[in-house]
C-alpha cells in the first residue's frame, strides 16, 4: 500500500509542478498582452511587435508541455491569458490595418476568442476618448462602425454567464462611442 501511495503522491506532485509552470507562463502572457495594449495606446507599434514575439515564445513553451497533458488547457489562468492575447492582437490588427493571425500552436476556444473581441471594443473607447476632436471625427466614426458590426454579430447568439456580461459591456462601449461622436458634432 505504501508503494502505491508513494507512486500516486509522486504523480500528483509532477502534475502540480506542470500546473504551476503553465500558470507562471500564462501569467507572463497575460502581463505581456496588457503591455502590448498599453504600447498600442501610445502608438508604439515596434515595441508591441517585439512583445508579441515574447508572448508567442511563452505559448510555444506551454504547447510543448501540454502535448501529453491537454487537460491543462482548461485551466482558467490559461483561458484568461488567451483572452488577453486575443484582445491585444485584435487591437494591433485594427490599428495597423494588418492581418496578424494567432499562431497555430496557440489553442483558442470560441469563448475566449469572443471575450477577447468584446474586450477590444473597450480599447476602442479608450482610444476614442484620447483622440476625440472634430479633426478625428472620421476615425471615430470608423470605431463606432466597427463596434456596431461586432454588436450586430453578437446579437445572433443568446449568451449566458461571462459572455453575457461581455456582450452587455460591448453594447455599453457602442453607446459611449455614439456619445463621443454626438458631443463632437454638437460642438462643431
Amino acid at each position: 500500500m505504501n508503494n502505491i501511495l508513494r507512486k500516486l503522491i509522486k504523480e500528483y506532485q509532477e502534475n502540480q509542478d506542470l500546473l504551476y509552470g503553465i500558470q507562471k507562463l500564462s501569467n507572463e502572457i497575460r502581463a505581456n498582452s496588457k503591455k502590448v495594449i498599453a504600447l498600442l495606446r501610445r502608438e508604439n507599434i515596434k515595441e508591441s511587435e517585439k512583445t508579441f514575439k515574447n508572448i508567442e515564445d511563452r505559448f510555444q513553451l506551454i504547447n510543448e508541455v501540454v502535448e501529453q497533458h491537454k487537460d491543462l488547457l482548461n485551466q482558467n489562468f490559461y483561458k484568461e491569458a488567451v483572452e488577453e492575447y486575443i484582445e491585444a492582437i485584435t487591437f494591433y490588427n485594427f490599428l495597423t490595418k494588418s492581418k496578424k493571425k494567432t499562431s497555430k500552436f496557440i489553442k483558442v476556444e470560441p469563448k475566449e476568442f469572443i471575450s477577447g473581441i468584446c474586450d477590444f471594443t473597450g480599447e476602442l473607447v479608450r482610444r476614442a476618448i484620447t483622440i476625440a476632436s472634430p479633426k478625428n471625427l472620421k476615425e471615430l466614426i470608423s470605431y463606432q462602425r466597427t463596434v456596431e458590426n461586432i454588436v450586430q454579430e453578437l446579437t445572433k447568439v443568446g449568451f449566458q454567464g461571462k459572455l453575457r456580461q461581455k456582450y452587455d459591456e460591448t453594447e455599453r462601449n457602442l453607446r459611449k462611442l455614439e456619445n463621443i461622436i454626438y458631443d463632437i458634432k454638437l460642438k462643431k
